[in-house]
C-alpha cells in the first residue's frame, strides 16, 4: 500500500538554524577561498576585500558599518517589512566572519584561481540558495539591488549585474598593479558558478517555478497566496482517476524567493495536498518581475 507523504510546514527554528547554516557557508567561501586570492566578487563582502587592501582594517568591521548603512536605506526605501526580515542575515554575517577572523587561519591555497573560484562559487552559491530557499536574506548589497528595481523599475537581473559589476570593476583597479585583470575575470567566473549552484538549490535551475497544488482547500490556499506574494492563481476542476474524487488544483508562477512562502502557506492550511513543481522557463502576459515583499 502506497503511503501519502504530508507537506511538512518549515518551522521557525528550522527556517533560522538553515538560514544560520547557509550564511556560516557564504562566510567560509568568502574566508578560505576568495579573500586568500584577492577574488572581489561583488556584494559588501567585496567592498570589505578593497577597503581592506586600502586601508587595513578587518573586513568583517567594513562589512558590519556597510550592512548596517544599507540597513538603514532599506527602512527608508522598502518599508519596515524588508527592514525586519534584513536585520538576522546582515548582523549575522559579520559576526560570523570576524569570529573566523579571530580564531581560524587563512587557508593558503597558493593563488590557485581553480580552485578558488570552484569552491569559493560553489560555497557562497550554496549558503546563499539556502537563506533564500528558507525565506531569509543575507543583507548587504541586497538591499540596493532592491531598491533600484522597485524605484527605477529596473528588472532585478540588470540590477544585480549593475551593483555586483561596480564593485567587481573596483577591485579589479584597486588589485591591477598586481594581477591586472585576471581577479576580475575570475570573479565574474566566481559569480557565474554560485548563481547556477543557488537556482539549484532553491527550486532547479530556472528561476520561475509553475507551482501546481492539488487540495481540499483551494479558496483559503488561493487567497492567501494572493496576500502573501500578489500572485494570481488559476483554478481547475479535476477528479482522481482512480478514487473518482472531485478536487481542485490551483497552478500558479512565482518567483524563487517567493517559494518558501508558497510552500509553508500550502502546508499550514492543507498538509495532505500534492504538490509540484515545473520549470516556467517562458512566460508571456502579466507576470511582474519582482520581489514578492515589495
Amino acid at each position: 500500500m502506497l503511503k501519502h507523504k504530508k507537506l511538512r510546514r518549515i518551522t521557525k527554528t528550522e527556517q533560522y538554524a538553515m538560514i544560520t547554516l547557509g550564511i556560516i557557508l557564504m562566510v567560509i567561501s568568502f574566508y578560505y577561498f576568495l579573500f586568500p586570492s584577492d577574488l572581489v566578487a561583488g556584494g559588501v563582502s567585496g567592498l570589505g576585500l578593497v577597503f581592506n587592501k586600502l586601508y587595513g582594517v578587518k573586513i568583517s568591521y567594513i562589512v558590519f558599518i556597510f550592512n548596517m548603512l544599507l540597513l538603514g536605506l532599506a527602512l527608508i526605501f522598502l518599508g519596515k517589512k524588508t527592514f525586519i526580515k534584513s536585520i538576522y542575515g546582515s548582523i549575522l554575517f559579520p559576526v560570523i566572519l570576524y569570529l573566523f577572523e579571530r580564531l581560524l587561519p587563512l587557508l593558503d591555497i597558493n593563488n590557485d584561481y581553480v580552485l578558488a573560484v570552484t569552491f569559493g562559487g560553489f560555497f557562497l552559491g550554496l549558503g546563499f540558495g539556502l537563506v533564500i530557499k528558507y525565506g531569509g536574506t543575507s543583507g548587504g548589497t541586497d538591499i540596493p539591488i532592491k531598491i533600484l528595481n522597485k524605484k527605477l523599475k529596473l528588472p532585478l537581473s540588470i540590477s544585480i549585474y549593475l551593483i555586483d559589476g561596480l564593485i567587481i570593476l573596483l577591485g579589479v583597479i584597486v588589485f591591477y598593479s598586481e594581477y591586472g585583470i585576471i581577479t576580475g575575470l575570475y570573479a565574474i567566473i566566481t559569480m557565474f558558478i554560485s548563481g547556477k549552484v543557488a537556482d539549484m538549490v532553491i527550486v532547479g535551475s530556472n528561476s520561475k517555478k509553475a507551482v501546481q497544488i492539488i487540495t481540499d482547500y483551494p479558496e483559503e490556499i488561493k487567497t492567501s497566496i494572493y496576500n502573501a506574494v500578489y500572485r494570481g492563481v488559476s483554478e481547475i476542476e479535476i477528479k482522481g482517476g482512480y478514487s473518482k474524487t472531485k478536487k481542485t488544483m490551483l497552478v500558479t508562477v512565482i518567483t524563487r524567493s517567493e517559494y518558501y512562502l508558497v510552500r509553508n502557506i500550502v502546508a499550514q492550511i492543507d498538509e495532505n495536498a500534492f504538490v509540484y513543481v515545473t520549470p516556467a522557463t517562458e512566460i508571456h502576459g502579466d507576470f511582474e518581475e519582482r520581489e514578492s515583499d515589495e
